[in-house]
């Protein structure tokens, strides 16, 4: 299986699995982005067509055309009382 080595700011280099890496090609600045497996940081990187190239050649698939595998969170949907209750938690800050 192909490994894919990329960049984490926070841990530096770190591998992962194709299915781990999400592809976001659009018109003006395509990207990528992946959880660190060291951190558990969201990463997002940029991607030129070299980029795109190599991440697609190794199986990592192009989430604009497939939003049915970006992973949906568990969480319920934000409501407004949840808004309401953010704005006065933040301005107490």
């Amino acid at each position: 299986m192909t490994t894919i080595r990329s960049n984490c700011p926070r841990c530096g280099p770190v591998d992962m699995d194709p299915e781990k890496v999400r592809l976001y090609r659009r018109e003006l600045r395509s990207e990528y982005t992946f959880v660190c497996p060291v951190c558990g940081d969201f990463v997002v990187k940029g991607a030129d067509a070299r980029i795109i190239g190599l991440l697609s050649g190794a199986g990592v698939k192009d989430a604009s055309k497939h939003p049915e595998d970006i992973p949906k969170p568990d969480a319920p949907p934000l409501t407004i009382d949840d808004l309401i209750e953010f704005h006065f938690e933040i301005e107490d800050l």
